[in-house]
């Protein structure tokens, strides 16, 4: 029997090609989605930059494959936070951050090859944190996340030498415009550290720290000193040195002996008068009517040399007091600033003269304000001046003034904020009402002076954290507050509420 060659038909050839096909597709897409998948790569420790300056972000997908088509996104906290976005070949900046406007540059030199950079110029503050690097492609997304640390190095030290304290000299080391909070370290001349008192930091209005190191120094410990403030993070340092002669060491003088001496002799002769005295009144205790009038006597006798050992003693610590007051004061006047009134913040019932020296209230004839803590019944000027570091000194020449407010207060566009006239509120500050002189502290203090003062020195310490008034009729201390200042003061003026054609004007008295 003959066999048939065997044959295909052409629906049996049809069915073959398009499953052939079929499995070809699937093949391509399977390996199309397989090289879909991919992770993002960031760098794995911090990048760091100083203000002012560019900074590089990078990172590249793993494998290496084009990202020319994808979806690159940098954004930080939420996704829609968007530092710089590339999207279908090219920049869009409608989703941008206002902040990072016209600061940002993509670098595309590397997309062909998965890597994406993205350059920020003129870095703030602000900038510091947690970024996202964030690709998307047609069938996958992934992102890396990178840290940025901001950093400023800020100035020289400054060394200062401050009095005596504990035996020794007291150094303090300052300086500021760093960020964020820099190290202080005093070193001898071999450069050991020396043992120091905790550093004190604080912030100005830009949020830059400062920085205030105080240091000991005996006669017999290290002599040549050296302070440096240290930027871990930019890993940078600002060192100043000094040295200090053995004629700046305390020493008991002459004068010093003298005082020493006469102290000893009152204590000598106060402690045993008083136990005589009890003694003598004890035996005579029984003594008739007829020795009344001799014991009499005799205890005034008795008492008079102690009378005028307590009487010397007052004077002495009088005089003493009165000495260091102005010492203290000459000192404060090294520091004098020519204090002017900005007649911005003058209010519209004040008048305040072309050379903005001085300030006077119009002639008002409302009725007094209940409320004398409340800065708009009392009318008020601040000076141009800020100051947020350092020592300055300024004089008020008040004449025969019955009313006045003198003082610093916090800078503040909002100046509803500082309506306590109180430290709480924003205002450090001694005024005379009714004939009576108050600390506006909390509580009020009440202030006793020996003399009425028609001028007033004013001198602010801000690192030290002190506030001090003195009445330079006597050169006496009339009151310090004490507080741990922060952000910009201005000085503060008010010449009361009622004004006359008489009535005499604060003002700003050239030192």
């Amino acid at each position: 029997m003959k066999m048939r060659p065997f044959s295909v038909s052409k629906s049996s050839e049809g069915s073959s090609s398009l499953l052939g096909y079929t499995i070809i597709f699937i093949s391509l897409l399977v390996h199309k989605l397989d090289s879909a998948h991919f992770s993002v790569i960031g760098p794995d420790h911090p990048i760091t930059a100083s203000v002012g300056d560019e900074v590089t972000l990078a990172c590249r997908l793993s494998p290496s494959m084009s990202a020319e088509n994808m979806e690159v996104r940098w954004f930080r906290g939420q996704f829609s936070s968007v530092v710089h976005l590339y999207r279908e070949g090219k920049d869009q900046y409608a989703e941008q951050m206002s902040e990072y406007r016209g600061r940002t540059e993509f670098l595309k030199e590397g997309l062909a090859d998965g890597r994406a950079a993205l350059r920020i110029g003129n870095i703030r503050l602000s900038d510091s944190g947690l970024y996202k690097c964030f690709f998307r492609s047609e069938f996958s997304y992934q992102e890396a996340a990178l840290e940025l640390e901001v950093s400023v190095s800020g100035t020289n030290p400054l060394i200062s030498i401050e009095g005596y304290q504990d035996g020794g000299i007291r150094m303090v080391c300052r300086s500021g415009g760093w960020y964020p909070e820099p190290q202080s370290l005093w070193k001898d001349l071999k450069g050991q550290p020396l043992p120091s008192l905790p550093a004190k930091y604080f912030r100005d209005e830009n949020g830059l720290f400062q920085t205030e190191s105080v240091l000991i120094v005996t006669e017999n410990s290290n002599q040549n000193l050296t302070c440096t403030i240290r930027n871990n993070i930019l890993n940078q340092e600002e060192v100043s040195s000094v040295y200090i002669a053995d004629s700046f060491f305390p020493k008991v003088s002459h004068v010093t002996a003298i005082l020493l001496s006469l102290n000893l002799l009152v204590w000598g002769f106060s402690i045993p008068l008083p136990i005589y005295y009890l003694w003598k009144q004890h035996k005579e205790k029984g003594a008739d009517k007829l020795q009344a009038g001799v014991y009499l006597n005799d205890q005034i006798e008795e008492t008079l040399p102690q009378i005028h050992i307590i009487h010397f003693w007052s004077c002495f610590l009088f005089v003493s007091e009165k000495y260091l007051s102005a010492f203290v004061l000459r000192k404060a006047r090294r520091f004098a600033e020519d204090v002017t009134l900005d007649p911005e913040t003058a209010h519209p019932e004040l008048w305040v003269s072309e050379d903005l020296k001085s300030v006077n209230c119009a002639v008002i004839t409302g009725e007094q304000p209940k409320d004398l803590d409340i800065v708009d019944s009392y009318r008020c000027v601040l000076g141009s001046e800020r100051f947020n570091s350092g020592r300055h000194y300024w004089e008020v020449e008040l004449k025969n003034k019955t009313m006045w407010h003198l003082g610093v207060c916090a800078d503040s566009e909002n100046r509803e904020r500082y309506k306590n006239i109180a430290p709480e509120g924003g205002y450090w500050a001694i005024r005379l009402w009714n004939g009576e002189y108050k600390a506006l502290s909390t509580p009020r203090t009440t202030i006793t002076l020996e003399m009425k003062p028609t001028r007033v020195g004013i001198f602010l310490d801000y690192e030290a954290g002190e506030l001090s008034f003195y009445n330079l009729c006597d050169d006496s201390h009339i009151y310090t507050f004490k507080y741990s200042f922060f952000g910009t003061l201005r000085p503060f003026f008010s010449p009361g509420i009622h004004g006359s054609k008489e009535d005499a004007p604060l003002t700003i008295f050239p030192v």
